[in-house]
């Protein structure tokens, strides 16, 4: 089997099964062999895919960014207002980062520094699309305007990641997920106007009473809303 035997649809899937197993075993640990066997597949059908393990990677790092832009760009058509898309965006975005395998930020950065290099130019996109949301919600009245919004959007990315990174490194009574919603609620609540901090305080009661609903003692944004 060849690429040009490939649906888009199949190489899609492709693409997105090979990121899990990425993601889960990180980049080292993750050979040609490993991942065709997962796959079920030869290892000589998965080298006429793709012609190296590194151009593996990149096209599913690239295709993982880019299937995360278009389902943040749905959750901005969807959603009632810029505050309620913000935080359904920033949900997808941690529960993401928290099954990350540690070692594949540790991998990006020593073994598959070009590849990191194209995926923090293509992160770039993702962050414009979110300056162009809180633009939005500064005119609609949610986020104060005197502030960097891209510089913002930025920092709390990389903060998530340096999380991901020291999860060893916590106390045992603190969680990845808490203190990621611990800092992405001091983010929001440091850019809201007035309007927007009680828009977001509604939104909070509303998850933490699905919280209660459903019995559980995971952090308030953990339910997956759609």
């Amino acid at each position: 089997m060849t690429r040009d035997g490939m649906t888009k649809e199949a190489f899609d899937s492709l693409l997105e099964d090979i990121m899990n197993i990425l993601l889960d075993n990180g980049l080292k640990a993750t050979t040609m062999g490993s991942i065709a066997k997962s796959l079920k597949m030869s290892k000589r059908t998965l080298y006429e895919i793709f012609s190296s393990k590194s151009q593996m990677v990149e096209e599913a790092i690239i295709a993982s960014h880019t299937k995360m832009m278009e389902n943040n760009r749905k959750i901005f058509q969807s959603s009632g207002n810029v505050m309620e898309s913000m935080l359904k965006c920033f949900m997808a975005q941690r529960d993401f980062m928290s099954r990350v395998n540690v070692n594949f930020f540790r991998d990006t950065d020593t073994l598959f520094a070009k590849e990191r290099k194209k995926s923090d130019f293509k992160k770039m996109s993702y962050f414009e699309d979110f300056v162009k949301a809180m633009q939005r919600g500064v005119e609609e009245g949610y986020f104060r305007k005197d502030v960097n919004f891209l510089v913002q959007c930025r920092m709390i990315s990389i903060q998530m990641e340096s999380l991901k990174r020291m999860e060893e490194l916590f106390p045992p009574d603190i969680t990845l997920l808490e203190a990621y919603d611990s800092i992405y609620l001091a983010f929001l609540r440091g850019i809201a106007t007035p309007k927007g901090m009680e828009e977001l305080d509604k939104l909070i009661a509303n998850y933490r009473t699905k919280k209660t609903s459903h019995n559980n003692n995971k952090p308030i944004f953990y339910e997956n809303q759609s």
